[in-house]
């Protein structure tokens, strides 16, 4: 548990909601890490474009070598797959001595689908959101006291080696020049390994 009077944590609560009404407890930097096109979505502008995940997990009795698959994520990018990955939990690392010699019965997977529905994980990459983007990251750049930092606020899928670097160099930028704001832009890192 956080314990420092300079940080509020609230659970289970509508962060618009409570600005709106004039909850969120006093702040010299607010940090958002959720979609950009949520927080402005009070001007009427089009909403950005996410693509979603679905999972559907499966027990497997007794898998050859005690592991389903030979990784904990195995990739599937063919037209003729309907999931896109199945990821396998008994891979997680630090697993007592038993299951990494694959001496435990039975293995949990579970295939990812894509999905245009749900909670929103990767952007939509194309001319028309990048557009888009590009008008909410104006209005991002002049917004005083907010710094937004992160895939859903960057409009951009950062493999997580890009996300802890754009972080940290963020927090270096705080460190020399008072802003916690990016020293580059998303599209500066690199594709990563995300839908192109």
């Amino acid at each position: 548990r956080i314990q420092n009077p300079n940080i509020t944590i609230r659970l289970n609560c509508d962060f618009f909601q409570q600005k709106q009404e004039g909850n969120l407890p006093e702040h010299k930097l607010l940090v958002y890490t959720g979609q950009i096109d949520s927080y402005y979505a009070a001007l009427g502008m089009p909403k950005l474009e996410y693509r979603s995940l679905r999972f559907e997990e499966e027990f497997v009795q007794d898998p050859e070598s005690g592991f389903f698959q030979e990784a904990m994520v195995v990739n599937h990018p063919s037209p003729d797959v309907p999931f896109t990955r199945i990821v396998e939990y008994k891979h997680i690392p630090n697993q007592p001595t038993a299951v990494k010699e694959g001496k435990v019965k039975g293995s949990l997977i579970a295939r990812e689908f894509s999905s245009a529905q749900g909670e929103p994980y990767y952007p939509v990459p194309n001319p028309g959101n990048r557009e888009l983007y590009e008008k909410y990251a104006a209005l991002a750049a002049k917004e005083q006291g907010v710094a937004f930092v992160g895939r859903l606020a960057s409009y951009k899928y950062f493999n997580m080696d890009q996300a802890i670097l754009n972080a940290l160099e963020m927090f270096d930028n705080l460190k020399e020049t008072g802003k916690l704001e990016p020293k580059r832009k998303p599209e500066d890192f690199g594709p990563g390994d995300g839908p192109k």
